[in-house]
C-alpha cells in the first residue's frame, strides 16, 4: 500500500548544465518584462500630451523658488554623502574593535598594556 505513494519534494538543479540553462531562461523572461515597460513608458511620454501641463507647473514651482531647484539638484548627492559617512563609521568600528581584541590577545591576563590604556582612552 506504501508502495504506490510517491512524494516529489523540490531539488535544487541536479547539474551545471541545468542551473546556466535556468538563469538564461529567468534572464531572458526579466529582459522581456523589462522591455514591455521600457516600451510603455516610451509610449507614455512619447503620446503624453496630457503629461505637458503638470510638468510645466512642476517646472514653475520648482524655478520660482530657486532653492527648491537647488535643494532637489544636490539631494542625490547628500544621499551618497550620507551612505558613505555611514559605511565609514562602520569601518571604523570594526577596526577598533579588530584592533581592542588585538591588543586584548597580546597583553597578559588580569593587566592592561599602556598602550592599550592609551588606544582605550583611559589613562593609567
Amino acid at each position: 500500500m506504501d508502495d504506490d505513494l510517491q512524494v516529489r519534494t523540490y531539488s535544487p538543479a541536479m547539474s551545471l548544465g541545468h542551473a546556466r540553462r535556468r538563469a538564461a531562461v529567468m534572464l531572458l523572461v526579466s529582459t522581456a518584462i523589462a522591455a514591455v515597460v521600457m516600451g510603455l513608458i516610451f509610449l507614455l511620454v512619447l503620446k503624453g500630451e496630457w503629461m505637458t501641463g503638470m510638468f510645466s507647473a512642476i517646472a514653475h514651482f520648482m524655478f520660482g523658488q530657486p532653492v527648491w531647484a537647488i535643494l532637489a539638484a544636490t539631494s542625490p548627492l547628500a544621499a551618497a554623502l550620507l551612505v558613505g559617512f555611514g559605511y565609514m563609521q562602520r569601518g571604523i568600528a570594526r577596526r577598533r574593535m579588530e584592533r581592542e581584541a588585538a591588543l586584548a590577545s597580546q597583553a597578559p591576563t588580569g593587566e592592561r598594556s599602556r598602550s592599550h590604556n592609551r588606544a582605550a582612552g583611559t589613562h593609567a
